[in-house]
């Protein structure tokens, strides 16, 4: 069996030096290829609702909502492997450990999906008994496909990570293409949710399989059993399994609004709220790259760089969600144009979109210093408190008035109580400078709320909230902004 100490040599086995330079040819490696899975957002997102109507799209979303949760059931492997071996080079990889690694899961995701699949066919009538057949397929494609993808990021492999992101967003795009040139120029009518969730199914199992022909030596291949035992996949559970919890509260405090909708409104009232959160997972996956590349770049970073660039580097993730939420404006114009079925979510997403703020610094910046620190157990206890939180704001929301406004209004207002929690724990930690960057975080929101709803013309608010976030910029933030532009992160 592999002491701790051994697993823990393995964790700073890097050969990849850490610097500004690297770091940012990754995140911008990264970007690129998420801006092509932007515009398969803007295709899934604007073309799918159009084509599906309110109540399949409103079926899909129930689809997607429930997807979030598969990754809880790989138990915290993944995650172990994630945390243990994150800067470790591929080449130094024992191959003959992570064949076992690799069957163990096929095996393990295997038997987990025969249950959900048996259990949806036999015993879960209508729709939600489809969708459950799909999300048993999807748990084995998803979990398997992010063990690929987290040795990827491990082992600094951003390029065969953006290549495959590049090719997924590729094949959703020219799915809906396909969809909507059939709905306009047929008389089909509505296209079927049924169908798109097959169709999402299979890109996602073509993925999963180059991922395999890729890392087929440590796919197949013969396993020397006298050099690998099950103490190996308990040590990986008892690492990932904390990490995987603190995940887990952490979407569900992201999704916990939405669940609330979703049990409490019809189908179509839940179409309508999740299209609001589907416009902000646009600029979500703008900004995805900086996390997929941060952790493992921290890890090499002793504890004094953690805290000389703490306050420098959740400055620069609040500059660019503030820049990213001028999106805003050009996408209330879209809305308006393209779908004015959904002009009811516009309400909802103006109120939850500052949000992202918050939501992004913690998902991004927070949580990847908490997994840097060993801090996870702490990390969990907070996401708990603030979950409770949540769930207690959102009844009460419910309870007093009834609409999925007020319940908006309750996500934002946990948001904000969850990232001044997380917070205090590395300003405690470290005495560091919190003042600047928060004043500017506060500023931002009262900018966005005073703009959008006080003047009615759209693009007049818009250019006011630009005014404003350029002023804010020079006043509070201008030596993170010179970083952010002269490419010095961390």
């Amino acid at each position: 069996m592999e002491s701790n100490s051994n697993v823990l040599e393995e964790q700073r086995d890097s050969a990849n030096p850490n610097n500004d330079n690297k770091i940012t040819r990754n995140v911008v490696m990264v970007a690129l290829s998420n801006i092509l899975s932007i515009l398969a957002g803007v295709f899934s997102g604007f073309i799918l609702p159009k084509i599906m109507g309110v109540t399949d799209y409103g079926y899909y979303k129930i689809f997607t909502l429930y997807l979030t949760y598969v990754g809880l059931f790989h138990f915290g492997f993944i995650d172990g492997i994630y945390l243990i071996y994150a800067g470790k080079n591929y080449n130094n990889l024992d191959k003959n450990k992570f064949r076992y690694f690799s069957k163990f899961l096929l095996i393990f995701q295997s038997i987990i999906l025969v249950i959900i699949t048996g259990i949806s066919l036999f015993f879960v009538s209508s729709y939600y008994g489809f969708i459950f057949v799909f999300i048993g397929i999807s748990l084995f494609i998803r979990n398997a496909t992010s063990y690929y993808q987290f040795i990827s990021q491990i082992t600094y492999r951003f390029k065969e990570l953006a290549i495959r992101n590049t090719l997924l967003s590729a094949l959703t795009i020219l799915s809906v293409l396909g969809l909507f040139l059939i709905y306009k120029y047929t008389n089909i009518g509505n296209v079927s949710y049924q169908i798109y969730v097959i169709i999402y199914t299979v890109i996602n199992l073509l993925l999963l399989l180059w991922y395999m022909f890729t890392y087929r030596d440590i796919t197949f291949g013969k396993i020397d059993k006298e050099k690998v035992n099950k103490e190996l996949l308990i040590q990986l559970f008892k690492v990932g399994i904390p990490l995987l919890l603190s995940n887990l509260v952490g979407n569900l405090l992201l999704t916990i609004d939405r669940q609330f909708v979703s049990l409490l409104f019809d189908t179509d009232t839940y179409s309508v709220y999740a299209f609001a959160y589907n416009m902000l997972n646009l600029i979500t996956t703008a900004i995805a790259a900086i996390s997929t590349v941060l952790y493992p770049s921290l890890k090499t970073k002793t504890e004094n760089e953690l805290k000389d660039n703490y306050s420098k580097l959740n400055g620069i993730i609040i500059i660019i969600v503030s820049v990213c939420m001028l999106a805003y404006f050009p996408l209330v114009i879209v809305v308006n144009w393209l779908l004015p079925e959904y002009n009811n979510s516009l309400p909802i997403f103006q109120v939850i979109f500052p949000s992202l703020i918050f939501n992004t610094s913690i998902s991004v910046v927070m949580s990847n210093y908490y997994k840097s620190l060993n801090l996870i157990k702490s990390y969990f206890i907070k996401s708990i408190i603030a979950l409770v939180l949540a769930t207690i704001a959102n009844t009460i929301a419910y309870l007093c008035f009834k609409t999925t406004i007020s319940i908006s209004a309750a996500s934002v207002i946990v948001a904000i109580i969850w990232y001044i929690m997380m917070e205090i724990t590395l300003i405690r930690k470290w005495h560091v400078s919190f003042k600047r960057n928060f004043i500017f975080t506060v500023l931002i929101l009262v900018s966005f709320y005073l703009t959008t709803y006080l003047i009615p013309n759209i693009y007049v608010a818009g250019f006011s909230y630009l005014t404003c976030l350029i002023l804010l910029i020079v006043l509070f933030e201008r030596n993170n902004f010179i970083s952010l532009i002269t490419r010095r992160i961390l």
